[in-house]
């Protein structure tokens, strides 16, 4: 097949966008970039097959990637001479494009090319590129400037220009969240950067994700409030020259939510509360499980669903399935309510665990587990009671049970985990590192890198609630606050401490029968390196945090046991 002018064209094309982006990132010169692979490949028609190698490097001992063995020729003295040399094998143009420039800053025959005045000059860099012996044909260098300076680069630089550069820049996947942490779904966004102004809309998860050019200053972002007709000023972003982007969360507290107006009926009778479900047979009764006991609770003028929780440190959520309220949750004057003792049920379960086991094969299934979880989402209930003067009042409440489970659940059932070979890695680790900014961008480009505390961050994050930004799993020793006693609970960030010395760090999912192990859920941990639910000794763990905005309740710290957990921990398994 005849290799064309248009082929020419369109290869020096697809390299202007990730040149122009690196070049930014790094401060190199992206035309002496596009130039010298033009030169190197004749256009892209003589690239090394199953290569992507467009600079022609080759597989030295500093080189632990994969390489192929070609027959060349070389330029020694004059003379053409044909040798076999390993070559550098890419996974993309771009792979091999940010080789060069660390193959460049790695070696110390080009350090005049960084010099101040050199670095991001093409010309100047050329010449430094030839100082340093790049290559052995005495007129590479001329070659490269002619061809930057000649017609056809200024028409593949045009292609690339009217194609547009969206897809090879730095994206920003923001989570907006209204002021009770719920996501604000399709929502009118206005974006401002460098003085230009464009609006955008959330998806029905409240996520919307942003490109940017490089260099650029911050992003002034506003969530318009169409219920009171006004532009709310979320938190301004600053750009990072990052290869993996950013993911962020951002809060509009002083947004309204739409609720309903729906009249109350005074002459509706209370809902009676349900007679108790006859207990299940002891052979039904998942290990761990307590019999639900119960108080009761009659209703005073004025008082709402949220303060009688709160007056037996419950969830309001709890109160309305024990007597069969749904949303809109409606209670009355008068109304006798039966409210769930959970202090009782902890002492029974607590009694159950140290109780001789004889068969501890029971447990609630991780489907189970995954229905109790979906109760963290973030929801806004719709409360109506009757205030002191004996008007309709209502009260918009926010649902939140450990909401970050969800995400980390949701991560579960997807299967992440890491990919072995080269260049095989798992996006949506790489995914998580976009929650630790700080590190290394060579570490976080791999899902060899441990990520456990990566997760743990990325699954706060996408529930409103700050981490620590860092990939240490050592972070969360003394951040946010401690759980009552030190005590595991559900959702909480658990610090453990490994066999060997190391600290892994995940969320606790449940208690082991006899109390001795916490069941947990968490990212790089089991077998695989994966997101998976594992286990291990309760006396590991350093200690239990939860975030400081958090409101815990006496049911967070009712644990069940999870009959079906994966691997055990172990330091080889979290590292």
């Amino acid at each position: 097949m005849t290799y064309t002018y248009e082929d020419k064209l369109n290869f020096a094309a697809s390299l202007y966008c990730s040149a122009r982006v690196v070049a930014a990132q790094t401060g190199w010169s992206w035309e002496l970039l596009v130039g010298q692979a033009i030169e190197e490949t004749g256009w892209g028609e003589k690239i090394l097959p199953g290569t992507n190698n467009i600079y022609n490097i080759k597989a030295d001992k500093s080189w632990t990637g994969p390489s192929k063995v070609f027959h060349v020729h070389e330029e020694i003295h004059g003379r053409t001479v044909w040798v076999d040399d390993p070559f550098r094998v890419y996974s993309s143009y771009e792979e091999s494009l940010r080789d060069r420039i660390a193959f460049v800053e790695n070696n110390p025959r080009y350090t005049a090319m960084k010099q101040p005045g050199i670095k991001g000059n093409y010309e100047r860099e050329a010449d430094a590129l030839k100082d340093g012996g790049y290559a052995t044909n005495t007129r590479y260098v001329g070659n490269i400037l002619d061809i930057i300076h000649g017609p056809s680069f200024r028409r593949a630089v045009n292609r690339a220009k009217e194609r547009g550069c969206a897809h090879a820049l730095p994206a920003v996947d923001i989570l907006v969240l209204d002021g009770a942490k719920v996501p604000v779904p399709e929502a009118k966004v206005e974006v401002q950067l460098d003085g230009k102004k464009a609006e955008a809309i959330t998806d029905d998860n409240g996520r919307l994700v942003i490109r940017h050019k490089l260099p650029c200053g911050d992003l002034h972002l506003r969530v318009f409030d169409t219920v009171r007709d006004k532009w709310i000023d979320l938190e301004p972003l600053a750009c990072a020259p990052s290869v993996k982007g950013q993911s962020v969360t951002l809060i509009a507290p002083d947004f309204s939510a739409q609720t309903s107006t729906r009249e109350h009926d005074k002459t509706t009778p209370p809902k009676p509360a349900p007679k108790p479900a006859p207990a299940p047979a002891p052979a039904a009764k998942p290990a761990g499980a307590a019999v639900p006991t119960f108080k009761t609770h009659k209703v005073a003028q004025g008082e709402s669903l949220a303060k009688i929780a709160a007056l037996y440190r419950v969830r309001y959520q709890a109160i309305a399935r024990a007597n069969g309220i749904t949303s809109p949750f409606i209670i009355r004057p008068d109304q006798i309510l039966r409210i769930p003792d959970v202090q009782a049920a902890a002492a029974a379960q607590e009694q159950h665990r140290t109780a001789p086991a004889a068969n501890d094969g029971g447990g609630i299934s991780l489907a189970t587990l995954g229905q109790m979880l979906t109760e963290g989402r973030n929801y806004l209930h719709t409360l109506y009671l009757r205030n002191a003067e004996a008007h309709p009042q209502t009260d918009l409440m926010h649902a939140s049970r450990a909401p970050w489970m969800v995400p980390a659940q949701e991560e579960f059932e997807k299967g992440v985990r890491r990919r072995p070979g080269r260049d095989r890695n798992d996006p949506r680790i790489l995914e998580y590192f976009k929650a630790t900014p700080a590190l290394d961008k060579h570490a976080a480009a791999v899902d060899e890198t441990a990520y456990c505390a990566a997760f743990a961050n990325w699954c706060l994050g996408r529930a409103g609630y700050k981490g620590t930004a860092s990939a240490l799993a050592l972070s969360f020793k003394k951040w946010g606050r401690p759980t009552r006693d030190n005590r595991p609970a559900l959702g909480a960030v658990a610090l453990v401490k490994v066999d060997g010395g190391s600290y892994h760090v995940t969320f606790v999912a449940g208690l082991s029968r006899d109390g001795r192990r916490i069941a947990t859920l968490g990212g790089n941990q089991g077998n695989a390196h994966e997101v998976s639910h594992s286990y291990c000794p309760k006396s590991w763990v350093v200690t239990y945090r939860y975030p400081v905005d958090y409101p815990d309740y006496d049911d967070d710290y009712v644990l069940h046991d999870v009959a079906s957990d994966h691997a055990p921990m172990t330091a080889a398994a979290t590292h």
